[in-house]
């Protein structure tokens, strides 16, 4: 099938699922490495890719790209939390398949994905939340699931879930999709990073690091930060030279089942009854 076929049946196929959708739709995730992956059926293949939550974009590697066809030439220019600068070609209208429901990203990067790799796997991508952009979702990091929530659905999930003020991020030229808490402090509202992606460290960059009795001129430190309605993410804290004003990564979120509405930009957290995977939001160790 070309691909401009197959971008047209997989249209037509989420239109008519979206039409008959009565009951949430709920994707199976795995454990990689400290986070989360997730298969993916692009290209012809399974593949695996890691679910970077704080991404903004979805990636492909250069050999899913190849198989696509899909560089045309045009490029994806933004900045890593970092500062350094990523430049990168781009795929248009990317179709793929998780757990039988397809998924449209309207423009994905193209990046090796190296560094993320673990021993004996390789990963062929990274999904963000572009992917998923205008549904409401909910991750059950204990249980490995993605939840894409109905009205109905969601009325139940936040029902004694508390709810923290966020807001939707859309840099990238408007193509990267993120969600940021806002947490109230005495110098005013800093955005604090949902990122899935980032395994096994709380970040807080170091001009604000002060603010949360950590010292910024040290390594990293056992403390807490107040997200806010008495919701703290606790463990080690890594003052950083990051463009965010923080990142709250997996050593947060494993404790929790995370509720984003990624069209109006709200979010929720529910305490999670159930036991993260082992290993799942640990401190890097010199290994890794």
């Amino acid at each position: 099938m070309s691909r401009r076929l197959l971008c047209c049946a997989l249209l037509a196929l989420a239109v008519s699922n979206a039409a008959a959708a009565a009951e949430p739709v709920v994707l199976k995730l795995e454990q990689f490495r400290r986070s989360v992956g997730v298969r993916v059926e692009v290209a012809g293949k399974q593949r695996l890719f890691q679910l970077d939550t704080g991404g903004g974009l979805t990636f492909i590697a250069p050999a899913v790209a190849k198989a696509l066809g899909c560089e045309k030439g045009a490029r994806l220019v933004g900045f890593r939390m970092t500062g350094d600068k990523m430049d990168t070609p781009r795929c248009d209208n990317l179709g793929m398949w998780i757990d039988g429901q397809p998924v449209i990203i309207p423009v994905a990067g193209v990046a090796d994905l190296g560094e993320l790799n673990a021993k004996g796997v390789s990963l062929d991508g990274s999904i963000a939340l572009d992917a998923f952009a205008g549904k409401t979702i909910t991750i059950d990091f204990a249980a490995l699931q993605l939840i894409v929530e109905t009205p109905d659905s969601l009325q139940r999930r936040v029902e004694g879930a508390t709810e923290l003020p966020v807001k939707l991020v859309r840099e990238t030229g408007g193509h990267a999709l993120a969600i940021d808490l806002q947490v109230p402090t005495k110098v005013g509202m800093l955005g604090f990073q949902v990122d899935s992606g980032n395994g096994g460290t709380i970040l807080i960059a170091k001009p604000y690091a002060a603010l949360f009795g950590i010292d910024p001129t040290k390594g990293p430190q056992l403390g807490s930060l107040l997200l806010g309605k008495e919701i703290k993410a606790e463990g080690l804290i890594f003052p950083a030279d990051i463009t965010l004003d923080g990142n709250i990564g997996m050593p947060f979120l494993k404790y929790y089942i995370v509720t984003m509405d990624l069209t109006n930009g709200r979010l929720w957290l529910s305490r999670n009854p159930k036991p993260a995977p082992a290993g799942m939001g640990e401190p890097p160790t010199q290994k890794d």
